[in-house]
């Protein structure tokens, strides 16, 4: 593969508001792996090493100009090393805690190294991998691709085959730029008018919000939980049913549970449930390469669900929003992510993350489905691939986050809470088994075992 030379490129709006959280607060992201075997590291090296050099995005590092961020595509990869690690933990809890230490604890670097970071872990009884990067870098689907390349790789040099060399690279990685100018001035001009109504209804609008009291401790647990197989696709024939996907039946059974939540409580949800939901811009660039990219390219909106509607109107509005969304009224949001970035240029950078995520964005439930993982992750070139999962740190505005996935059939929960307001067995009660029951419910299917698994 020939080296590209080195050039800097300025980030757009909304990727500058995630790289001056990034500053503030640890915004890693983690793509967990367990192998049946353990790696062979050098191989693995390897393969990291190829998937970058493949890639003149992933040779970045980041740079500052006055509050101005971006990232300098390097010509030549900087050294990158995998991280040993050994565990005497086979307690699931505590294991958990040190894996979670791991991806957490400690920066992904920015400026002074490109933004990954790789882990191995080896327990009496797991082999784990976990790929670090920071939030400002990649989304779920990002990641994804950029474990798969990691894996095609190491699977390529386990059997002796030539690898891929194809430099995947775009000459705008702006989000302006690349998924705005090629609009037309009328259509731009409904849009950006669009971003800036958005910005106002989000400063003085209500906010509707999951009833959670307690203080926050900034220490975030994760749950992950599989699903039988039967319920992936009962929830699909559901969606059929309704001419819908499955994405608004998650949404409503997220309401319903938050419903159920605040009834316990003696309260109800007022004005609706605010959710911030992530929607990929993949699909608005005719450029194959984009689907290659492990940019940063999904990005977050406010959805409003009333639960005095019935619900099949929640689903028919879900859909109806949805299917605006992916007619390109997505991209207003990039307009409203200028205003947003305009605004916080007069604040000081704590004030700023506070001013975009608790004012702006005032809900404290996350949301994002990632959709079906990569075939490529079902083995780790020879070696079978027990789970993945892939999850970012939890950060303002959310105080619950669910990440939806499919692997292998099955469908796959990934909650992200804070310890502070709440044990695991309070959010498994609270959120967790109650939201399996409303799947159960929406999609008509016979009860599931009480025992549901989970990893980690």
């Amino acid at each position: 593969m020939a080296p590209t030379a080195s050039r800097d490129y300025r980030l757009g709006r909304f990727n500058q508001i995630y790289a001056h959280l990034n500053l503030i607060c640890n915004a890693n992201s983690c793509d967990w792996i367990e192998l049946d075997s353990a790696p062979d590291l050098a191989l693995l090296k390897r393969a990291i090493e190829h998937t970058i050099d493949r890639h003149p995005r992933a040779r970045s590092v980041q740079y500052q100009r006055g509050v101005i961020l971006g990232w300098r595509h390097l010509a030549q990869r900087l050294p990158i090393e995998i991280e040993q690690r050994s565990s005497i933990n086979i307690d699931p809890a505590r294991l958990r805690a040190e894996l979670l230490g791991n991806a957490w604890n400690e920066r992904v670097p920015t400026r002074d190294g490109h933004p990954f970071r790789f882990i191995y872990t080896r327990t009496p009884e797991k082999h784990i991998l976990q790929f670090l990067t920071s939030h400002t870098f990649t989304d779920g689907k990002a990641a994804q691709l950029f474990s798969g390349d990691i894996a095609e790789a190491y699977g390529r040099l386990s059997a002796g085959l030539p690898l891929d060399q194809e430099i995947v690279d775009l000459p705008e990685h702006n989000h302006d730029r690349l998924f705005l100018a090629k609009l037309r001035g009328a259509e731009a001009l409904r849009l950006a008018w669009k971003g800036v109504a958005g910005f106002f209804h989000d400063l003085v609008m209500p906010a509707g919000r999951l009833l959670i009291s307690g203080k926050r401790s900034g220490e975030t647990d994760v749950l992950m939980i599989e699903l039988p197989t039967p319920m992936l696709e009962a929830l699909k024939a559901a969606g059929a049913r309704r001419g819908s996907t499955i994405h608004p039946l998650l949404l409503l059974a997220l309401l319903r549970t938050a419903q159920a939540d605040a009834g316990r409580q003696g309260k109800r949800l007022k004005h609706g449930l605010r959710i911030v939901d992530n929607f990929s811009l993949r699909r608005f660039v005719d450029d194959p390469r984009v689907h290659k990219l492990y940019d940063c390219v999904a990005v977050p909106y406010t959805l409003e669900l009333d639960p005095d509607e019935d619900d099949e109107a929640v689903i028919q509005r879900a859909n109806a929003r949805l299917d605006a969304l992916k007619s390109g009224e997505i991209l207003s949001e990039l307009y409203r992510f200028r205003l947003l970035f305009q605004s916080s240029l007069l604040l000081p950078k704590a004030a700023t993350i506070r001013f975009a995520a608790n004012v702006l964005t005032r809900a404290n439930l996350i949301c994002t489905n990632v959709g079906p993982i990569d075939t490529r992750l079902e083995h780790f070139g020879p070696i079978p691939v027990r789970t993945y999962y892939s999850f970012p740190q939890l950060f303002p505005p959310g105080e619950v986050m669910v990440q939806v996935s499919a692997f292998r059939g099955h469908l796959r929960l990934v909650y992200l809470y804070d310890k502070g307001q709440m044990s695991e067995a309070q959010m498994r009660e609270r959120f967790v088994y109650p939201l399996i029951a409303e799947l159960s419910r929406i999609t008509g299917a016979s009860s599931l075992p009480e025992h549901i698994a989970a990893h980690g």
